[in-house]
């Protein structure tokens, strides 16, 4: 049903504002049953909630004020001598339906139950368009029914009201009961009819019927389908009770969760949109449903929420990621654990990079929300995670790649030491330790890192390292890349150092004294100054053969 044009106007003057008020609200929840009952089968669970939400306010108004009654004009719907709703006489709104059947006022009257106000609706919603049952109409089917708690009056005569009525209109069915019987004992001794001969010409159209069929077809093709949305979000700034935005609000998180299995993908942004704007106006207005709101963002971030996407996701395609891109921006944080998820699955790039793109925007409003996600994450996932991590502004980013330098999974330490580097390349200084990792691809990541530059932090590191740590025979590797960092990042504050190991050292094993040596003369070679040379100079003269070999082939090397 077309709600959207109908106005719920203010209450004038001149009547108890509470009751013309309370009457207000009870159309507007009829409207919205009714629009439920357009979308939904009438057994879905939006729909019994909505109607048995209605018959609540329906006999609570009853009970405070006594029976409700609706006067139906072309235009308007009025109770009370007010007009509560008006709008253009359109095809598929309510007040429009009801005067087009010629019910010109309806009543509900105290004792009518659920069951009773489920079937008038059922009614109204079927015989809404035309098409739908050319046959039949509203009044037919309410005077079949014979509802015993609604009154209504069609055209200038009483159907219902009173006594008199009943009479006569028990005596005119009576009456045509009894003509129907003769027919249909004449009928009996009759030959059956034959079917009358269909001319095939009659059916075709003609061209001004086609015409107009082809307009009709292009105004349903332009026709937004996320149009009957506006009227369910503008109801919440016209109709500002909690009741009637309690209903609204589950209507449209029952149809953001429904419409990304659907692959609807403009609904849900329609209706975040929609919201954040009520949000806007009602954090001035209608502060009391602000928490609603906030409730509704924080659900509609859920994972159970956001579950159909983790079925359609296989489906979706470059040319849906904009809007995607607008919705998730629109969600809360927890969002994440949805979209983190959705990272697992083949994607288009332009996919991928909206996911990552989303969940950088949304955990920079919370730089707690990748906690739970890297403490159970496996590897893979995590290693997808890197590239967000980096580009996350704040503190806690850098303390979690800090933290992923210690996964146990090497391509993890390895992403993380990289996007470290990249991120801070002072923070060197904190993943030093790095130089001992078992896997040596980070271990050469680190050391080309920590020779970048000359830098007195790193040389401290450096020389403390190789004074205090003991190397076995099978490190000589790695202490000589220890000695060629040194010398590429030291200063003449290491000269001491190295060529006390040089030169001295005579109580070393063999084994390790060559190699202590060597390092000791590539650092010095790497140095490049004055005080470097005059060390080597000296070497190149030493007594001891070992020590004069090994500057030769230094300098060579050099």
């Amino acid at each position: 049903m077309n709600v959207q044009n109908n106005q719920i106007t203010s209450s004038g003057s001149g009547l108890p504002e509470d009751e013309t008020n309370a009457a207000r609200r009870i159309y507007t929840g009829l409207l919205l049953v009714c629009k439920n009952l357009s979308l939904y089968p009438s057994g879905h669970s939006i729909c019994l909630n909505s109607i048995s939400q209605f018959h609540l306010q329906l006999t609570g108004f009853i009970q405070k004020y006594g029976n409700l009654r609706f006067g139906i004009e072309r235009e308007r719907i009025i109770a009370m001598g007010e007009t509560i709703s008006s709008g253009l006489p359109e095809e598929g709104t309510l007040h429009f339906t009801l005067f087009r059947d010629g019910i010109r006022w309806m009543e509900f009257m105290d004792g009518i139950g659920q069951k009773e106000v489920n079937d008038i609706l059922l009614i109204i919603n079927r015989y809404t368009k035309l098409s739908a049952e050319p046959e039949g109409d509203i009044v037919t089917a309410f005077w079949e029914a014979r509802f015993p708690h609604l009154r209504y009056e069609v055209s200038e005569f009483s159907w219902g009201s009173d006594q008199e009525a009943d009479s006569s209109i028990s005596d005119l069915i009576k009456g045509k009961a009894g003509d129907l019987q003769l027919r249909e004992k004449d009928l009996g001794n009759t030959e059956p009819l034959s079917d009358p001969s269909i001319d095939e010409a009659e059916l075709s159209l003609s061209q001004q019927e086609q015409v107009i069929l082809q307009e009709m077809i292009r105004q349903e093709e332009e026709t937004d389908p996320t149009s009957y949305l506006d009227a369910l979000l503008d109801s919440l700034l016209q109709n500002r009770e909690k009741e009637n935005f309690s209903i609204i609000l589950d209507v449209l998180s029952e149809e953001f969760t429904g419409s990304f299995g659907r692959r609807d993908l403009l609904v849900p942004l329609k209706i975040l949109q929609g919201l954040h704007y009520v949000l806007s106006i009602g954090r001035a207005e209608i502060p009391w449903a602000v928490q609603s709101l906030e409730e509704f963002f924080l659900n509609a971030s859920e994972t159970d929420s956001l579950a159909p996407l983790q079925e359609t996701w296989k489906d979706m395609s470059h040319e849906d990621a904009g809007v995607l891109g607008a919705t998730f921006s629109l969600l809360r944080p927890r969002a994440i654990q949805t979209l983190v998820l959705l990272l697992r699955q083949t994607q288009p790039l332009p996919l991928r990079q909206v996911l990552l793109d989303s969940i950088i925007l949304l955990a920079s409003q919370d730089e707690g929300s990748l906690e739970s996600i890297l403490n159970t994450a496996d590897e893979n996932l995590i290693e997808k995670l890197v590239p967000v991590i980096v580009n996350m502004e704040g503190k806690q980013s850098l303390k979690y790649l800090m933290r992923l330098t210690r996964h146990p999974s090497a391509r993890v330490r390895h992403e993380a030491v990289k996007a470290v580097f990249r991120r801070d390349p002072a923070g060197v200084r904190d993943i030093f330790s790095l130089i001992d990792d078992k896997d040596d691809a980070i271990r050469q990541l680190v050391f080309r890192q920590l020779g970048q530059s000359r830098d007195d932090a790193v040389e401290s590191l450096l020389l403390s390292y190789l004074q205090k740590t003991k190397f076995s025979n099978n490190d000589e590797k790695h202490l000589i890349q220890c000695f060629r960092t040194l010398g590429k990042s030291g200063s003449s504050r290491s000269v001491p150092f190295l060529r006390e190991t040089l030169l001295k050292r005579p109580w070393m094993p063999a084994f390790w004294r060559s190699g202590y040596r060597r390092g000791a003369a590539i650092a010095l070679g790497a140095l490049d100054m004055p005080e470097a040379e005059q060390v080597l100079n000296r070497a190149g003269r030493s007594w001891y053969p070992g020590v004069r070999g090994v500057v030769k082939k230094i300098r060579q090397e050099l």
